[in-house]
């Protein structure tokens, strides 16, 4: 018996990466995890919903870079209540990722799912990427905001998520050679790439 089917989606600021995922995970008919980590990962570690929003990728690197990937962490013989608060964060998500993996086929969103679950069976890791002037366009006309804040936005959050990934993954955010499939998603658009990626599913489940 395989074991639950799970799509991680990694992808740049304005690509439409999220959009992608609930996509497929409603032509799936399987869970959608993006922001809802966040509050799972509060109940779990009892920090505020408040403070994982506003330090989610700003957590340290140090010992703890590993440690969520670990399966003495898995098993329970670590617990983020002794973890300097920063640090719980990523823990914490980590083990929500886990634990929906262990029950359920699901889409997640972000936070380093990829390497969380690395080198698990009937999982599928993806990197939705745009060139610069589409993720401009895009955010400009979602944000509402001109040019140069979309800029702005843009490089924000990509580095924020590069350093992240770094922190915890000691890999390069996006590169190829850490993901099953990379995809331009201004090649075709939301629609149509969502369309692959359930095609690409549906060949792992069958």
């Amino acid at each position: 018996m395989k074991n639950t089917l799970i799509i991680t989606i990694g992808r740049e600021f304005g690509s439409g990466g999220r959009a992608i995922g609930e996509l497929v995970a409603q032509r799936l008919g399987i869970a959608f995890y993006d922001k809802q980590l966040i509050s799972l990962a509060a109940e779990k570690s009892g920090l505020s919903l408040e403070y994982i929003e506003n330090n989610e990728q700003r957590t340290r690197s140090g010992f703890i870079q590993n440690l969520a990937a670990s399966s003495m962490y898995t098993n329970g013989f670590f617990s983020s209540a002794y973890l300097p608060l920063s640090e719980s964060i990523f823990i914490s998500q980590a083990q929500v990722i886990r634990e929906i993996a262990s029950k359920e086929d699901a889409v997640i969103v972000g936070r380093c799912a990829d390497y969380v679950l690395a080198n698990r069976e009937n999982t599928i890791n993806v990197f939705v990427y745009a060139p610069l002037e589409a993720r401009v366009a895009s955010v400009m006309q979602r944000r509402n905001v001109d040019e140069a804040t979309a800029m702005k936005l843009i490089n924000k959050s990509d580095k924020e998520r590069g350093n992240h990934y770094f922190r915890y993954t000691d890999q390069k955010w996006g590169k190829a050679q850490n993901y099953h499939l990379s995809i331009d998603s201004s090649l075709m658009g939301i629609s149509k790439t969502a369309d692959i990626l359930v095609q690409v599913a549906n060949l792992e489940r069958s």
